[in-house]
């Protein structure tokens, strides 16, 4: 153990990309960490999509999210998709510190008004046996740490198997959520950020959102790590 340890003092930790260069910000060296497919452009105050100018988009405008902001720093593009699909499917966990690393920045710098308490997206008893983790409540202890949030991990429960939303047109993903989760607590007054890992139509946000408002939360905000570039919620 002595000699390990000496080992790791003198070589420091390996980027968790190029695993060539040192790692310097949340297991990414810094070259990686720049390279990150940062969403540059103006993003939607309300679900966080690229615009060409600061505002929010036509769709929240006819639409508005039930969910009250959004944040998703990057776009769902290599190597992001690949650093969450490790996460999620093969048990990659070292991907979730760059991952949060990234959310906590992102609210940091655009000055976000701090939540009472973090929540993540839940899963069934048997889809969370199936996949042997939940990659968003892996997420939110990270970011839990790096904010001095609490993170109340039991908050949500998923009451309902259904249908992978992926595989779902727009128009389907709604209804097939329908009654799919519950609170288990009152949240009368509270402001909760919940946290998940992509951003596509919003469907699953906004249906946790009704939940939330339901037992009194004041505020919803969505903090994803990334968004992809679909157009319609």
């Amino acid at each position: 153990m002595a000699g390990r340890a000496a080992l790791q003092w003198i070589t420091p930790p390996c980027c968790l990309l190029c695993y060539d260069q040192p790692e310097s910000r949340s297991g990414l060296c810094r070259d990686c960490w720049q390279k990150l497919p940062f969403i540059r452009d103006p993003q939607c105050l309300s679900c966080a999509r690229a615009l060409t100018h600061p505002g929010i988009c036509g769709q929240c405008q006819q639409r508005p999210p039930v969910y009250d902001s959004a944040i998703a720093p990057l776009a769902y593009d290599n190597p992001v998709n690949e650093m969450l699909c490790a996460l999620k499917y093969r048990q990659h966990l070292s991907f979730a510190r760059p991952i949060a690393g990234v959310m906590v920045d992102a609210v940091v710098t655009q000055r976000q008004k701090r939540p009472d308490m973090l929540c993540a997206v839940p899963m069934t008893s048997r889809a969370l046996r199936k996949r042997g983790l939940n990659q968003s409540i892996f997420i939110a202890r990270f970011v839990s740490r790096g904010l001095g949030i609490p993170l109340c991990a039991a908050l949500l429960k998923k009451i309902r198997h259904t249908d992978q939303q992926s595989a779902l047109s727009a128009k389907n993903r709604q209804s097939n959520l329908d009654n799919a989760f519950a609170c288990r607590r009152r949240l009368d007054g509270r402001h909760v950020a919940l946290i998940d890992d992509i951003l596509t139509t919003g469907a699953t946000a906004n249906e946790i959102s009704k939940i939330l408002k339901a037992a009194g939360a004041v505020r919803v905000d969505l903090w994803a790590c990334a968004r992809t570039a679909r157009s319609s919620r």
